[in-house]
């Protein structure tokens, strides 16, 4: 079934699988002596974000991952 949430239009070009990916984040958060102030919550990437597949080990963009840019099967 298709994601609808996070990664909704996303997936692997190259196994398919669309259950988890490792995205590569840019994230501000407050540093003190005493640790992070990390709260979690909304992150953001874009088509340019570096991407990864868990499973197979596909390297790309976030733009290769995207549904939409991915060859449509039987095509040529």
């Amino acid at each position: 079934m298709p994601n609808t949430d996070c990664l909704e239009g996303i997936r692997c070009p190259g196994c398919k699988q669309e259950d988890e990916l490792m995205i590569e984040l840019l994230v501000s958060v407050r540093i003190t002596d005493d640790g992070t102030e990390d709260q979690g919550g909304d992150y953001e990437w874009d088509d340019n974000s570096p991407c990864s597949c868990p499973k197979c080990k596909f390297l790309g963009t976030i733009k290769d991952f995207q549904v939409e840019s991915q060859p449509k099967p039987g095509a040529s």
